[in-house]
């Protein structure tokens, strides 16, 4: 049985500098001896379809920040999967968006320079201890618990992330089964000027990951952040 860390959307080069060191402590809390990275490892956003500022059209610049954080994730958490999210994939929508093969493109592995991690596709998903991992951008979305309500279409409990201001875990059970459905929220910095897509939203990113025990014990952590109000956005 296993007990698995489960590492909230890092959009690389936007993710909070403090969070690798979050994750490593609660790996550590809870004994993990998996990691789930449950996707959007990086944001693309100088080749994004939302709207940008000009500073953030340099895509060389972009590649070579994120890889820098990108290294700090995998020296922590040297053996991981990584589900791909909808902006990861962004080399490959662009692509197909130009009609060119996608065997023209740099496996994810070796683009990112984390040749110790197992890759999954996206829209894939992960079975660890009879609980579906996915990104997240599949299957049902809601604004309280799109995994809640994807576990119970799936009829397995669910851990996803791509909606960065849920998070928490909910149950539901039947007469044969309990399951769960967990949001891990994000791991980003939200004034980074990349998430500025989200300031019209009134909903904020929670920044957290989840660790999941046996496939049962599902568990939201929060991340404490910097400054006399711990609930205060970075």
């Amino acid at each position: 049985m296993s007990r698995v860390l489960v590492i909230g959307d890092p959009h690389c080069p936007a993710m909070h500098k403090d969070y690798p060191a979050f994750l490593k402590r609660i790996y550590a809390k809870h004994r993990c001896n998996q990691v789930v990275v449950i996707g959007d490892l990086v944001d693309w956003s100088s080749i994004s379809y939302h709207p940008k500022a000009p500073s953030l059209m340099n895509s060389e610049k972009e590649l070579a920040d994120a890889r820098v954080q990108v290294k700090r994730l995998y020296k922590a958490f040297p053996k991981a999967t990584w589900l791909i999210g909808n902006h990861d994939s962004l080399t490959e929508r662009k692509a197909s968006d130009l009609g060119l093969p996608l065997s023209v493109l740099k496996d994810y592995a070796d683009l990112w320079e984390v040749k110790g991690w197992e890759v999954i596709p996206r829209y894939g998903h992960k079975m660890i201890d009879g609980v579906m991992y996915q990104h997240g951008d599949r299957g049902k979305g809601g604004n309280i618990s799109s995994a809640f309500l994807n576990a119970q279409s799936e009829h397995c409990s669910v851990v996803q992330g791509h909606f960065h201001s849920q998070f928490g875990v909910l149950y539901f059970a039947n007469a044969k089964t309990r399951l769960f459905g967990m949001q891990v929220g994000c791991g980003v910095d939200h004034d980074k000027e990349a998430m500025a897509y989200g300031k019209k939203y009134n909903s904020k990113p929670i920044l957290g990951c989840g660790v999941v025990i046996d496939g049962v014990t599902a568990i939201c952590e929060p991340m404490l952040l910097s400054g006399s109000d711990k609930t205060k956005m970075p």
